[in-house]
């Protein structure tokens, strides 16, 4: 009876992960361990799913920015603090 091939399941739920992922495919090319043409289908793929979660990341940024800036109209102190939005926009790098 023939085992069943287990399936590579890549960690992809950050940009850090996706850039992994693709430095993988990379390193996989050069040993020349996976076909370029087969590696240039995977890593358009991980280049679209990179810029998916980028554009989220900075809608959600924008977003909390913009709540600040409403709150700050209202008059209202619990709005988000510098380092928080250095945070935020160390994550969009």
């Amino acid at each position: 009876m023939a085992t069943k091939k287990q399936r590579y399941r890549p960690k992809l739920a950050s940009l850090d992960d996706i850039a992994n992922e693709l430095a993988k495919v990379y390193r996989e090319v050069r040993n020349d361990e996976v076909p370029v043409r087969d590696a240039g289908k995977i890593c358009y793929l991980l280049r679209e799913l990179f810029s998916m979660r980028k554009e989220i990341k900075t809608v959600s940024a924008i977003e909390a920015l913009e709540a600040d800036i409403q709150a700050l109209k209202e008059g209202r102190t619990d709005v988000g603090t510098g380092s928080e939005i250095e945070e935020i926009a160390r994550g969009l790098r």
